[in-house]
């Protein structure tokens, strides 16, 4: 979970960044998933740090498909929408990044091998401190998940967590 950081300073830069956890995918992954990302949300929000939320949208004609799920913790409506695997596709989800002035990234949602990865490893590029919160993270694959977890490891300013 979140961090503990030496002043009010960095933690007001912390964003806390939720993937695609939406109704039409919850039922690939464990049945404990939602429950372990809200109390990511609920800690964050207590703590009085920015929530975002980003999901998967296909094709425009479809939006109606992806919603986000239902027993999700909604403490924002920033809710951004992308149709590639990272996150950082939706130009708002970026300003807002930037308007926030957020140094630090820490990620839960699925999936891990994807989205969250992608998400994860172009946040680095950008030049955030990352953290992926794996026991926030839902995979369907475990196998490609541990070598996922390897690649990320070796990534600098990247926390697996």
């Amino acid at each position: 979970m979140m961090r503990d950081m030496d002043s009010n300073a960095d933690r007001n830069r912390a964003v806390l960044i939720v993937i695609d956890m939406q109704q039409k995918y919850i039922p690939m992954y464990d049945t404990g998933l939602v429950e372990r990302v809200n109390v990511v949300i609920n800690a964050y929000h207590e703590a009085g740090l920015p929530v975002l939320y980003v999901k998967n949208i296909g094709r425009p004609e479809n939006a109606a498909q992806y919603e986000l799920a239902e027993n999700l913790v909604m403490v924002s409506d920033q809710i951004f929408e992308k149709r590639s695997p990272s996150a950082f596709t939706s130009e708002a989800f970026v300003q807002e990044l930037e308007r926030l002035h957020a140094d630090t990234l820490e990620i839960a949602g699925v999936d891990g091998n994807c989205c969250v990865a992608q998400t994860a490893m172009e946040a680095v590029k950008r030049g955030y401190q990352v953290r992926v919160l794996v026991g926030s993270v839902g995979f369907r694959n475990k196998k490609l998940w541990d070598k996922t977890v390897k690649l990320l490891e070796g990534s600098e300013n990247l926390e697996i967590g």
